[in-house]
């Protein structure tokens, strides 16, 4: 059933046809996200994981691997048996292909929604690409979260398995637990909306106290996962010079181009530094964000809707600020679900209206969706035609040209983790950190600019008794190369999307010539 002006009711009823087509468009988003999964290469953070989960011998080392990379353990743990199994990462990219499909299923199901928004939702650039192609922790974490929602406003709640579902996605992702937290208190404690009266009588209940001590143990183990280690260290979120007002001004202004992906090749010379800042605070960008999310405040119909949105979405960025400072799209695909769930409690009651007119506040959303699914598209054949990672390919160089024997030296080490995932190669010497291991390890004294120096070459010709095979971000002079007596061996095809992960490979004249700088 539905109300005036396209909003569904408290209870919708399904259309005629409607399960058909929902599950005609499930089939094909499992096709689409399927054909685009086996064309992917994957990128340094994906393989990471992997690599982390295979080379811990047990869960306390995995612990203490974690303290390093700032992130919950839930997502690790699940990839840790299939890492110790298999050396194939299609495992961990099968597992996030099925959570993919559960967060399609909720959303295409979730029939508060006008079906138009549930296709664009599922099929934008957070869901299908950010979070469904890259097998990352964001799918994990945003799975749980709807999830949650779902139980929550379930015609008969679900009560306890959304507090279960809540806790997990606390150890799924840092930037979930604000997520977390808004949904436990505008869908449980503030149900149905905000009220002193209800608030004071959920205090009384022997359930609601349980529920918070199951966030809490859960915040908790999350803390013992995350805590950084004394000499843990991540320069790249860090910029000189930068306060933490700039940091602000910074983390707020990223938000725009995200919900109104412009494409940023079309901006050029000073506009695009004002409206597209790197690492340099632009009080333009800023200002346009917050003048865009007070559009979605004024496009939302409920009051709790609106409520849930503002001050969940404060939350997150407040822990973006203090923590990232500058977000990238992966980070804001967990406020993209602050977006869905806003939309779920987005069914006016009696006397409730957006504070726009609603003939403009539902096209406004429609529209935001609409952009991003464009430029899901658009991403999407930028991955099928071209490679992702420059790093698997050069991963597929060295096995083929048999080079996976020697010693190999990564510069910087962002793109080791793909190659030694790859090849199945255990460990690599990177410069960046003057240390030799099976992955990245991000400890103070790191020098992303660092190279290899000829005296560390000839300590690692002593040591193997190989001449080692140089990975380098950046191409050597010919000078370096004469000292070392080393040429270019090959390079990598350049990637779309990060540039920091085109390789040169170099080394010494025992690989034919005929193999020399083949792609």
């Amino acid at each position: 059933m539905q109300v005036e002006h396209g909003w569904h009711s408290d209870v919708p009823m399904e259309l005629p046809g409607e399960k058909a087509i929902v599950y005609g468009l499930l089939g094909l988003f499992a096709i689409l996200l399927a054909l685009m999964t086996s064309r992917h290469a994957m990128f340094g953070d994906e393989a990471q994981a992997w690599l982390i989960a295979r080379d811990s011998g047990n869960l306390l080392e995995l612990a203490q691997h974690l303290r390093y990379e700032g992130h919950p353990a839930l997502w690790y743990l699940l990839i840790y048996l299939p890492a110790h199994l298999s050396a194939r990462l299609a495992w961990m990219q099968a597992l996030n292909y099925f959570l993919s499909l559960a967060m399609a299923w909720m959303m295409f199901t979730e029939r508060r929604l006008p079906l138009a928004m549930r296709v664009m939702a599922v099929f934008g650039v957070f869901v299908f690409f950010h979070m469904g192609l890259m097998a990352r922790n964001y799918m994990l974490a945003a799975t749980l979260l709807v999830g949650a929602a779902r139980c929550l406003l379930a015609c008969r709640p679900r009560h306890w398995l959304a507090m279960v579902l809540l806790a997990l996605a606390v150890n799924a992702h840092v930037f979930a637990i604000p997520v977390a937290a808004g949904i436990f208190v505008w869908l449980y404690w503030l149900d149905p909306g905000p009220s002193l009266r209800a608030a004071a009588g959920r205090l009384k209940e022997w359930q609601f106290w349980i529920s918070v001590a199951i966030l809490g143990a859960a915040l908790l183990v999350c803390y013992f996962t995350v805590r950084p280690a004394p000499d843990g260290a991540t320069p790249e979120y860090n910029f000189p010079g930068a306060s933490w007002l700039d940091y602000l001004v910074i983390a707020t202004g990223r938000l725009w181009s995200c919900f109104v992906p412009f494409i940023p090749q079309m901006l050029a010379g000073p506009w695009r530094e004002k409206l597209i800042p790197e690492l340099h605070p632009s009080v333009v960008a800023a200002a346009l964000s917050v003048a865009l999310w007070l559009l979605i405040v004024a496009s939302l119909a409920t009051r709790r809707g609106r409520w849930f949105f503002a001050s969940t979405s404060l939350a997150w960025l407040a822990t973006v600020w203090a923590t990232v400072h500058a977000p990238s799209p992966h980070h804001i695909s967990t406020l993209f679900v602050v977006f869905l769930v806003a939309f779920m409690l987005n069914v006016p009651g009696k006397g409730e209206r957006p504070w726009l007119p609603f003939r403009y506040a539902q096209p406004v959303l429609l529209v935001m969706l609409a952009m991003q699914m464009a430029m899901s598209i658009e991403y999407s054949v930028l991955a099928w035609f071209h490679p992702f990672s420059s790093a698997e390919a050069t991963a597929e160089w060295l096995e083929r040209a048999g080079q996976t024997q020697r010693p190999l030296v990564v510069e910087p080490d962002y793109a080791a983790s793909v190659v030694l995932a790859r090849t199945g190669v255990r460990s690599a010497y990177f410069p960046t950190c003057r240390c030799q291991g099976p992955f990245v390890v991000f400890r103070k004294g790191r020098d992303s600019n660092r190279q290899v120096t000829m005296e560390e070459v000839d300590a690692i010709k002593r040591e193997s008794g190989m001449t080692p095979v140089v990975l380098s971000h950046w191409p050597l002079s010919a000078d370096n190369l004469r000292q070392m007596g080393f040429r270019l061996l090959y390079q990598s095809p350049h990637g779309f999307f990060w540039s920091y992960e085109d390789l040169y490979v170099y080394g010494d004249n025992s690989l034919p010539k005929t193999e020399s700088l083949r792609h």
